[in-house]
């Protein structure tokens, strides 16, 4: 009997998805020694595939899954620096509504905050919560620093410029990381559903071939289930 995916748990044959880790590493484990395993027995072939281009494949797989991990851990770092700096913005941005206040009064001051990048949010006036919208918001606060003369001022020109080139930094270093993960993730993807296809047709070659003897043989190809 050929294994399925509805293959019963009882059935003798083996369950090809239960052979096939799903993890990304532990896949990369199994199909580098499955290819190992498989240049030693030429006499195993597919019609759609080689022993060459299959290694070829999870060499990519490999490459590109670990590229992927390399390149998507420095995000937590930028991160944690745009969370700092937002709440820092927060915090500092308070000191041009009191500059407003100070030039136009309590009850005009509200009606500048526009210029600056300032909106109500949550019946609040701050910066914009969302990332991209705050840099614009910094790219308006920046020249109208200066409009209103308050450029010499503690939390002036010098210190604004400073952290719009910093939050824009920030930002840019983020969003290409998040493009470039997400570009690999679909690299890898693409790899992972080609070698699984290739190990579930070398599963079933290896039943095919030895009928009796076939869960010991798919162990020494490196299926060994209990180790993911």
């Amino acid at each position: 009997m050929v294994p399925t995916d509805e293959t019963p748990v009882e059935n003798t044959t083996p369950n090809r998805v239960d052979n096939i880790p799903a993890a990304d590493i532990d896949l990369k484990d199994v199909a580098k020694q499955v290819s190992d395993t498989w240049l030693t027995k030429p006499s195993m072939t597919l019609i759609w595939l080689t022993q060459e281009d299959f290694s070829d494949i999870v060499e990519s797989y490999e490459t590109t899954l670990m590229s992927r991990k390399s390149t998507g851990s420095t995000r937590p770092i930028i991160t944690g620096k745009l969370k700092n700096l937002d709440f820092t913005l927060d915090k500092d941005v308070e000191n041009i509504k009191v500059y407003l206040e100070d030039k136009y009064g309590k009850t005009d001051a509200p009606s500048y905050y526009a210029a600056f990048g300032i909106v109500k949010e949550d019946h609040v006036y701050k910066l914009p919560h969302d990332r991209n919208e705050r840099l614009a918001a910094l790219e308006l606060l920046v020249p109208a620093i200066t409009t209103h003369g308050f450029q010499t001022k503690q939390f002036g020109l010098t210190y604004w410029t400073g952290q719009k080139t910093l939050y824009d930094s920030l930002l840019t270093q983020a969003t290409t990381i998040d493009g470039t993960v997400s570009s690999k993730v679909g690299d890898k993807n693409v790899l992972k559903a080609q070698i699984k296809k290739a190990l579930n047709a070398l599963i079933h070659i290896i039943i095919g071939n030895y009928p009796d003897t076939y869960k010991t043989e798919l162990r020494s190809w490196g299926f060994q289930k209990e180790k993911y």
